[in-house]
């Protein structure tokens, strides 16, 4: 069977929270990276400790890797520390009394893994998160980027099935985030993550779940999400583009195709993120300016009172928003030929760094 078809979760139930009822409706595929947006306690977290075992369901089931973990009609409850998921919570929550390399050994001693196979796992970890300088450190003794990679080892080293991670950065440096964020993307395993961060939404997220009352409102792919938002709040939170390209001084290559010159000096990989209402729109080439003007089709069009936002499919995809008297005038339709533009003073360039 192919494995991006199998379904790591199903979901489809209700629980009470205080005097809230919350209803969700999820499936996540193996290996999939799933992230979950909405505003401050609109359910994102309940429906990470549901999926966790720490929040039963009152009514529907639960479904993890095809076995039945939470029924309530059949008495059926699978406890969290049976269940093949992991939950880190925004603190990272790393046991203060034990140095690196023993929080990281602590799954692996729950599970009671063979001495010599946890102590390669341990040593894999500490080389593959670069923690060899701090690994005999006490957690109180770390930054708060040193404790996320911490979290992260030791949630990652019992090889969980699904990673649950409520805000991971929340609480970083931007160099501990964008190291932490490249991680995530290229990470195997299937995720399920909590995000207050558009540019850690866009960058990781495969698919994009929006939750508001309880309720999962919205569903899709981060251009699906962006492009056509179910509310206001959704396309205040997703006013980005996301790139990701390799840089030679002020020339940006963009993997999938398309450049983009930047304002200042510049090299290596790096991911490049610029406002959706920085991108202005025409019929015909603009000429006599600096900016970066680039082939595009209209993918998508989505309006929101006044505002316009328009999906661009070209050399690479990005979001426009406009006003609908220049969606008038410039005539666009689903389907049109149009060039962007976007100055190269727009464009925010994030490295992509490798933590010592």
């Amino acid at each position: 069977m192919d494995r991006a078809k199998v379904k790591a979760l199903e979901l489809d139930g209700e629980t009470a929270l205080g005097f809230n009822q919350l209803s969700y409706s999820l499936q996540v595929e193996k290996g999939e990276h799933i992230v979950v947006i909405g505003q401050n306690g609109a359910g994102k977290s309940a429906l990470l400790r549901i999926l966790a075992g720490l929040l039963p369901l009152t009514k529907g089931t639960l479904k993890i890797d095809n076995q039945l973990v939470d029924q309530p009609e059949s008495h059926t409850f699978l406890p969290a520390h049976k269940r093949p998921t992991v939950l880190q919570l925004q603190t990272g929550a790393v046991f203060p009394h034990l140095n690196v390399t023993k929080n990281i050994a602590y799954p692996l001693r729950q599970m009671k893994v063979e001495p010599k196979i946890a102590r390669s796992i341990i040593e894999e970890s500490i080389e593959r998160f670069e923690l060899s300088e701090i690994r005999n450190r006490l957690p109180s003794t770390l930054s708060g980027g040193q404790l996320s990679r911490v979290a992260l080892a030791r949630s990652l080293a019992g090889s969980p099935g699904i990673l649950l991670l409520d805000e991971p950065t929340s609480s970083i440096d931007i160099e501990a985030s964008s190291w932490i964020g490249e991680f995530l993307k290229g990470l195997q395993t299937t995720l399920v993550l909590v995000s207050h961060n558009p540019v850690e939404a866009l960058l990781i997220g495969k698919k994009m779940v929006v939750i508001d009352n309880g309720t999962v409102i919205q569903r899709g792919t981060p251009v699906d999400v962006s492009t056509q938002p179910v509310n206001s709040w959704v396309a205040k939170f997703l006013n980005l583009n996301l790139l990701s390209a390799s840089v030679n001084e002020f020339e940006a290559n963009v993997h999938g195709g398309g450049s983009l010159r930047l304002a200042e000096k510049w090299n290596g990989e790096v991911n490049i993120s610029f406002s959706s209402s920085a991108v202005s729109l025409y019929t015909d080439p603009p000429d006599g300016s600096p900016r970066n003007v680039w082939e595009a089709t209209v993918s998508a069009l989505h309006a929101d009172g006044e505002i316009v936002r328009v999906g661009l499919a070209g050399p690479f995809e990005a979001t426009a928003i406009i006003t609908k008297e220049s969606l008038h005038h410039l005539d666009l339709r689903l389907g049109s030929k149009c060039w962007a533009a976007i100055k190269a003073n727009e464009l925010n360039v994030i490295p992509k760094r490798t933590l010592r």
